[in-house]
């Protein structure tokens, strides 16, 4: 249906294996820039939900001080334990690109 509207688009009919919970030694695979790249998207779909404007009720300056903090290390969990698939292509993205390898190689 997406790939007659937009010609050129391929959308994957499954999630491949060892994608999602419990992938073991597949999720070992995925390199730092992918969970990092999962983590911040989740962490904003959270936000965008409104966890963060929720942990924030009745708590005052001290609650939004630390909600932020507390919304990435859920999304840092979430990445974890339920990868969107996401990172791989990332990984993928960044390894076709020359520039992109030898800037995460010098990365300290």
């Amino acid at each position: 249906m997406i790939s007659s509207i937009t010609p050129g688009i391929s959308v994957p009919s499954a999630i491949p294996a060892g994608e999602g919970k419990g992938a073991g030694a597949a999720g070992e695979d995925r390199s730092e820039i992918g969970k990092r790249f999962e983590q911040m998207l989740w962490a904003e779909m959270l936000s965008h939900a409104g966890l963060e404007k929720s942990l924030t009720l009745g708590g005052g300056e001290a609650a939004s001080a630390f909600s932020r903090y507390v919304v990435e290390s859920i999304a840092e969990d979430l990445a974890e334990t339920h990868p969107l698939g996401f990172a791989r292509r990332v990984d993928d993205v960044a390894a076709s690109q020359p520039a992109a390898q030898a800037a995460v190689k010098s990365a300290p």
